[in-house]
């Protein structure tokens, strides 16, 4: 081959590699432009959930597939096919249940079994994609036994998932179980769509009506949780703990808390970035400074002798 084909070749190559990658990153882009959402924490393209659909000058030419929950409308298998049910809501149900009333395995049946464990054990009577991983947002912070820690509130919603429970009765919950119909209660948020206002939601409910982290208080909102002076706000979201009373914690806002308790950028409100606490630079300076001191010392010490 002459050296001119060689370099047409390789330059029609580069060009086409830049097409894709470019019609690649530019669909989330175009997406981003239009839709202001919070909910896409796992860093892969919007293309993953919302398929279906092709996009022509910047705009997609289809209604793209919406997951109306995010569990039950999950393409566990990775297909785009609804062949698990009647209809797309029911495709992931064989995932966790072997019948509508019998989950696959006592270990799977909380939140903790999928999103606190790195490699979930999933039944084998589905056919699970096998990038799932890339699916499933891990949960670091904001839970029960997690450097930054939540009561565990179990008991509330008839689980035993500290992630979510909520007493109407009393307006007591903690986060994954305000309802749509309790969202008053909670500062007009929620965390499943579903009107249910009984005493004890059943236990499968925030599985089933799970709704995208959008409806939630803002990841960044660390005082709509930590410094709300409606009690009953508090309690629908777990009754928070109180900040200490040290002059550190004295009319603070949002991005004091982010300057001690995130390590780089916050992503999500589960994130491991977000930590218990953090050395405050100039603690470091001071050490820096110390250690300074004592090599000097030891030097002059040493020459002394």
């Amino acid at each position: 081959m002459s050296y001119l084909r060689k370099k047409v070749l390789i330059s029609i190559i580069l060009m086409v590699s830049a097409v894709f990658i470019i019609s690649t990153v530019s669909a989330a882009e175009d997406c981003i432009s239009c839709h202001k959402i919070r909910h896409g924490t796992t860093g892969y393209n919007c293309e993953n959930c919302h398929y279906n659909t092709t996009f022509l000058n910047g705009k997609h030419t289809e209604k793209p597939f919406s997951p109306g929950f995010m569990h039950d409308s999950f393409d566990w298998e990775g297909d785009n096919a609804n062949e698990k049910g009647a209809d797309r809501l029911n495709e992931s149900c064989p995932v966790c249940h072997i019948k509508m009333t019998e989950h696959t395995s006592p270990k799977l049946n909380v939140c903790e079994d999928c999103h606190v464990k790195v490699n979930p054990e999933l039944s084998p009577l589905a056919n699970v994609r096998p990038d799932i991983n890339k699916y499933i947002p891990v949960v670091y912070s904001h839970y029960n036994g997690s450097p930054i820690n939540v009561s565990d509130q179990s008991s509330l919603g008839n689980t035993r998932s500290s992630c979510f429970g909520f007493d109407a009765a009393t307006g007591q919950g903690s986060c994954h179980g305000v309802t749509f119909g309790n969202k008053a209660k909670a500062g007009g948020y929620f965390s499943f769509n579903t009107n249910y206002t009984g005493t004890l939601f059943n236990r499968g409910d925030p599985y089933h009506w799970n709704s995208p982290v959008d409806f939630m208080p803002d990841s960044k909102n660390c005082i709509f949780c930590h410094i709300q002076e409606n009690e009953t706000i508090r309690k629908a979201w777990g009754s928070p703990r109180d900040l200490p009373s040290d002059s550190q914690h004295n009319n603070i806002g949002n991005k004091d808390c982010l300057g001690c308790h995130v390590e780089g950028e916050l992503k999500s409100f589960h994130g491991k970035e977000i930590v218990k606490t953090v050395t405050k630079p100039y603690l470091t300076y001071i050490a820096a400074f110390l250690l300074v001191i004592a090599i000097a010392a030891l030097w002059f010490w040493k020459r002394k002798k």
